[in-house]
This record gives C-alpha cells, sequence and structure tokens, in this order.
C-alpha cells in the first residue's frame, strides 16, 4: 500500500503528546494523522490561537494530511439524558469549527448509541434513531458551510446497543444526506463478526474513511495488526477490490504495534495479485 495512504491515531499517552506522534507517522514516512478532539490530545479549549497555526504548522511541515476524530469520552449524541445529549453535540460542533484551523478536511463521529437498561425498553431503538436524525440536521450543514466532509463511524458490540453496527444502519445514517460519508472501522466490525467485503460493497463510494486495528473479537481492544482475529488481510483486499482510494488509518495506541503494522500493510499482497505491493490497496 501507498505509504501516503496511510496514517495513524494521536493516542492519550504518558511518554508522547501530539507533537510526538507527528513526528512517529513522518518518521515513518506516512501521509496522514488523525487527531482526537479529547482534552490532552487537540481539544478546543486546549488549544490557544497560536497553538492552533503551530499545530498545522507541523503537520504541514511533516508533510501530513490531518482528519480530526470528534470526541469519544463521556460522548453520546443520543442519550436519553437529552442535557448530556445536547453536551456532546455541542461538543461534535466545536470539533468541526476546529479543523480547519488545524487543516483537517475531514471529521470523524461516532452515532451514539443505548446504555443497555434503555435498549431493552420498547421503541427506545427507534426513538435514538430520531435523535440522531435531528443530530445529523445540524452537524451535516455545520460542516458543509466550514469546508468539511463528515464521516460516521459503524461501532461494536458492548453492553448497550450503538446505532451502527450493521451495514444496513450506516446506510441508513447516510440515506438522504449526500454530504455525509461513512468511516469503516474494522476493528469495530470485528466484534460483530460483520463480513467485510459485504460492508465495503454496501457502503460504496460512500466509504471515506477506514479505521483498521486489531482484537480478539469480544471487544474493541486496538490491537496491532495480526495480534487478534481480525481480517486485516481480507479488509485490505476487499478495498482494493472496491477501488478504494481514502486514507486507511491505524488506530493502534502502543507506538511499536504501529511500527509493525505499518510494515505489514506495506508488504501486504493480496492472494493471487501478484504485482508490486505497494499497489495492494489502489
Amino acid at each position: 500500500m501507498d505509504r501516503t495512504r496511510l496514517g495513524l491515531t494521536a493516542f492519550l499517552r504518558p511518554e508522547m503528546d501530539v507533537e510526538d506522534w507527528i513526528d512517529l507517522a513522518h518518521e515513518l514516512g506516512l501521509g496522514w494523522l488523525e487527531l482526537r478532539a479529547d482534552p490532552g490530545l487537540a481539544h478546543p479549549e486546549d488549544l490557544t490561537p497560536q497553538e492552533r497555526r503551530r499545530l498545522k504548522e507541523h503537520l504541514r511541515e511533516a508533510g501530513l494530511r490531518a482528519s480530526l476524530h470528534a470526541p469519544i469520552h463521556g460522548m453520546n449524541l443520543v442519550s436519553p439524558n437529552l442535557r448530556l445529549a445536547a453536551a456532546a453535540l455541542a461538543e461534535h460542533v466545536g470539533t468541526i469549527e476546529l479543523a480547519p484551523e488545524l487543516g483537517a478536511k475531514l471529521v470523524v463521529f461516532h452515532p451514539g448509541g443505548l446504555p443497555g437498561e434503555y435498549a431493552r425498553l420498547p421503541g427506545a431503538y427507534e426513538r435514538a434513531w430520531q435523535r440522531l436524525g435531528f443530530v445529523l440536521d445540524i452537524l451535516v450543514p455545520t460542516a458543509v458551510s466550514r469546508g468539511v466532509r463528515l464521516a460516521i463511524e459503524n461501532k461494536q458490540a458492548g453492553a448497550g446497543r450503538d446505532l451502527i453496527l450493521t451495514p444496513e444502519e450506516h446506510l441508513r445514517a447516510l440515506e438522504g444526506r449526500p454530504e455525509l460519508g461513512a468511516c469503516l472501522d474494522f476493528g469495530h466490525l470485528n466484534t460483530v463478526e460483520g463480513d467485510p467485503a459485504a460492508f465495503v460493497r454496501a457502503l460504496g463510494e460512500r466509504l471515506v474513511h477506514v479505521h483498521l486495528h486489531d482484537n480478539q473479537g469480544e471487544r474493541d481492544e486496538h490491537l496491532g495488526l495480526g495480534q487478534g482475529t481480525v481480517p486485516w488481510e481480507a479488509a485490505l483486499g476487499a478495498l482494493g477490490q472496491a477501488g478504494y482510494q481514502g486514507a486507511v488509518i491505524l488506530e493502534i495506541p502502543d507506538p511499536d504495534q504501529a511500527r509493525d503494522s505499518v510494515a505489514r500493510v506495506c508488504s501486504f499482497r493480496p492472494p493471487g495479485g501478484g504485482g508490486d505491493a505497494g499497489n495492494a490497496v489502489a
């Protein structure tokens, strides 16, 4: 795979800050870095105007394109508690407003979901979808007005019920919103025993961003590739067959596992493909 289409996500680590993640991605010759708008990483309230300009310049000097992930900790856009949902919405709007200042043209976000106790209540699932529709009707125009592309992400199995676990649910969120794209997370998909190739085919041209990491199939672990059961080679093969041209972001918090995963992806050749590994996911 062409390294310029491969990227890392910046994670909170005691020994690394965002600048260190930029340097690591540059060291590895990658083309992308995904920043997260959580406190301690790239939260709007953490960054002064000068720090925003410096971060954008560091990315530019490192030859990196940036994507921005909306906050994940404590966020639920469809929370049954409407005040919490409103707070999450405000955080997402703040992320979209920050993106252009960092040079990020794409913002990824989670759809939210129902806590386990609520997921069992009659009608709760459809009410959550109604709340998501309300949220999208705010977020999508906000992003369009700032020249930012939004990508809504599939989620993993858990104690509750997140809204996007299947291709059908992903397409439901996209329906009627041509400006909204899809982020396909193959690690999340593995926890629901989903078929990578079928999901890629279902999303088609709406697929604009990819997350890749490993786990044992039971929960979201963000391991390096080859450390679990995610069929990452089949996932890359499916992307290649679909002609996917977007970024593939390795969401792996351990720097050594990230380095090893970069090597694995860059040396991947699809079965029977022959040819150059650099074009394996063309």
